[in-house]
């Protein structure tokens, strides 16, 4: 068991790593290739398609692997996601024409969004491969397609110098992967043959208030780049863009690192261990705190250079280095907001999961316009802090109020 756990830790940390770096290249790539403008144009279908799929996967994942009871059956798990699937593809059309874009911008926004939409589709299957204990083939399955995704974007770009074209590809390259490599691996450890249990109606209700999180969590943190588009344009959005990318790299890597190690979560929960439980906040506290030192130290020493790497045919994207600082404390944000959303869903505690990030919510909303008014685009950095920090912070104490309920026992 102990030599899974290690080689699920390795190979989803790695690949997921992987896939998210390939991922964060294509704004690399479309800014070397396609210029400042297509940049742009994608970083508005980012910020979008970030919304889509968090309403898409419904905020259930963790959820479905820490179902150990088997409360729902396989089969509902996998037809409540091509509800949600359609609902958000539909959301995203509704969202796109009622806001005044360019056709090209509604091709990027619909493409790119759909390609995004390929990762809520295969993440039920993976989270049949997760409660099987197989979690290393999901890292392996996200390595592979973020060579493929990086892949098709670079010669995408080489050889039609056409944004909407190279997104179609991507796309299709994409959904081809799930299709044929995907599904059939994850087959096998899902049982779809099962019935009775709760059926899909009684998931989606039950999952509701986690779906209503998901998206709001996702949404505090899209609200700054939203209003950073409308009031400064989509260049300069595209420039926070591109000086956040490293720093989202890391922020992955922290929360992918923290995947494995859910389930063990929910044993710790079940069995009513709040030692274990508590010694685990602990730890992830600690953590965070070296997160953000190291991260500074680096950004401060490294960061300028580090981008000048990066954008060698962009050398204004230098003028915005600063940020870099900023977005470190953002990220150490967004990943105790995100750990404790999973630790609160395995505590089912759905009131404060919304609570909480209606609360990060709320600030990021009040903040962000008059931030950015005052600051430029500095100003949607610290109205994201504001943001996911109320949040964290809210969410934590609903976590610790349910922790000396569940734990009184013990």
């Amino acid at each position: 068991m102990e030599r899974q756990m290690r080689r699920n830790v390795l190979f989803n940390t790695a690949g997921s790593l992987l896939f998210y770096i390939c991922q964060a290249a294509i704004t690399l790539l479309v800014t070397a290739l396609a210029g400042a403008e297509a940049n742009g144009l994608l970083a508005t279908g980012m910020t979008i398609a970030n919304v889509c799929l968090s309403a898409a996967s419904y905020g259930m994942r963790t959820f479905q692997v820490s179902d150990l009871s088997g409360k729902y059956t396989d089969r509902s798990y996998l037809f409540s996601r091509y509800i949600t699937l359609t609902a958000a593809g539909l959301g995203c059309l509704v969202f796109s024409f009622i806001n005044s874009y360019s056709a090209e911008q509604r091709w990027v926004i619909f493409l790119y969004t759909g390609y995004r939409l390929i990762e809520s589709w295969s993440d039920v299957w993976h989270g049949y491969l997760q409660k099987a204990e197989r979690i290393d083939i999901v890292g392996i399955s996200f390595g592979v397609r973020g060579i493929v995704t990086a892949l098709s974007v670079t010669l995408g770009l080489l050889l039609t110098k056409d944004l909407v074209l190279t997104l179609a590809i991507l796309f299709v390259l994409n959904a081809a992967y799930v299709l044929v490599v995907d599904i059939p691996l994850a087959r096998r450890r899902a049982d779809l043959k099962r019935t009775g249990g709760a059926g899909v109606k009684a998931l989606l209700l039950e999952c509701l208030p986690l779906a209503v999180y998901a998206f709001l969590n996702t949404t505090i943190a899209s609200v700054p780049r939203y209003y950073c588009e409308r009031i400064l344009g989509s260049v300069k959005l595209g420039y926070f863009n591109n000086v956040f990318l490293p720093v989202m790299i890391l922020q992955v890597a922290v929360i992918y690192l923290f995947v494995p190690f859910i389930t063990t979560f929910a044993h710790l929960w079940t069995d009513r261990n709040g030692k274990g439980f508590y010694k685990g906040l602990r730890l992830l506290g600690a953590a965070l705190v070296a997160l953000w030192i190291a991260g500074t130290i680096g950004v401060a020493l490294l960061g300028r250079w580090g981008l000048s790497i990066l954008y060698p045919t962009t050398p204004e994207v230098l003028d915005y280095a600063p940020l870099l600082g900023p977005l470190v404390l953002a990220t150490v944000c967004t990943v105790a907001a995100t750990v404790l959303c999973h630790l609160l869903t395995i505590a089912r505690e759905m009131r404060g999961l919304i609570l909480g990030n209606l609360a990060g919510l709320a600030a990021a909303l009040l903040a962000s316009q008059p931030l950015l008014r005052a600051f430029d685009v500095y100003g949607s950095a610290w109205a994201t802090i504001l943001g996911i920090g109320v949040q964290a912070i809210a969410l934590l104490a609903f976590l610790l109020v349910r922790c000396k309920k569940q734990f009184a026992a013990g």
